[in-house]
């Protein structure tokens, strides 16, 4: 998918159909700037927006996304992207909705306090020398910026990147990193990453990236461990043009933790396989092991990790 190809596309139709920025913005629900910056090549429409788009401007989605149109055998090729756009914007709803949830309770349960408060003094209560009309005012103005939040977050037109579709296709060959949250959003295309230690882990072995190497793969785990020894907790896997890089979370103590990488050199690799639920690496005579909840995401990591590692 070349996203100025598809920009100067949105154009070209836009035109063929005697519709100016604003006229196409205004039927779409969107700003005139939006679609100025999807012609410009400089973002690409929101998942939700395809339909209504293709529609006004009379082309298919597959023609689309192609930026032409399709003949016989023209729609296959852009299928990959379709399913890339299918999968993010499922993450996407999922991440809005929990989002949602969690501001319009926080506001309902604010506003509930303030009904309370206001009616039985139910928090003054627990602080008797507060003003019980202040704190009545202070719950109900939490509750409203919670509802807004809410609303806000609920509007939000989020716009993919052509480099996030790089970054999620399942074909986009190898593709170079040095980032940590892009090293994440790669991850995210065997298996759904949104906790923090893997943000954590991936932004520790960010710093170990030298300036002459970048990565070519990445994945997450749920552990680690070398020679059935466990090592880590929410475990990595980087690799570069030579190394092998593995991150997680270590404790430290009873309760403290700290993130740490390994490093192994791509030449000392002999073997990788999967074995259940988890991805087994042989180096320099140790085995290492990351676990992974479901066998299906440990086999198409196994499958991009042998690519990138060089193994067959």
């Amino acid at each position: 998918m070349n996203q100025e190809q598809i920009g100067k596309w949105i154009a070209f139709l836009r035109k063929e159909n005697k519709l100016t920025q604003e006229q196409l913005a205004e039927r779409l629900g969107v700003s005139s700037r939006s679609v100025s910056r999807w012609e410009n090549g400089r973002c690409m429409p929101d998942f939700s927006l395809l339909w209504d788009l293709s529609g006004e401007l009379g082309v298919s989605v597959p023609e689309l996304l192609n930026g032409m149109r399709a003949h016989g055998e023209g729609k296959a090729g852009i299928m990959d992207g379709i399913n890339v756009f299918l999968a993010w914007s499922g993450q996407e709803k999922q991440r809005k909705a929990k989002k949602l949830r969690q501001y319009f309770g926080a506001g309902a349960v604010f506003f509930a306090l303030a009904l309370l408060q206001a009616r039985f003094g139910t928090v003054s209560a627990l602080l008797p020398d507060g003003p019980k009309d202040l704190i009545t005012g202070i719950l109900a103005v939490i509750g409203i910026v919670s509802e807004f939040l809410g609303f806000a977050c609920n509007r939000q037109n989020t716009i993919m990147t052509q480099r996030e579709i790089e970054l999620l296709s399942e074909n986009g060959g190898m593709i170079r990193m040095k980032d940590g949250k892009e090293m994440l959003q790669f991850a995210q295309k065997y298996r759904t990453v949104d906790l923090k230690c893997h943000k954590a882990a991936f932004a520790e072995v960010e710093k170990e990236i030298k300036d002459s190497e970048s990565v070519i793969f990445s994945a997450a785990g749920d552990g680690y461990s070398r020679n059935e020894l466990q090592m880590m907790w929410y475990a990595v896997i980087a690799v570069t043009e030579t190394r092998l890089l593995i991150g997680g979370q270590r404790m430290k103590g009873m309760i403290m933790v700290r993130y740490e990488v390994e490093s192994f050199a791509l030449s000392d690799i002999t073997r990788v396989e999967q074995s259940g639920f988890s991805i087994m690496i042989q180096v320099s005579g140790m085995e290492l092991k990351i676990e992974e909840g479901n066998p299906e995401a440990a086999a198409k990591i196994v499958q991009g990790l042998k690519e990138a590692v060089g193994i067959r």
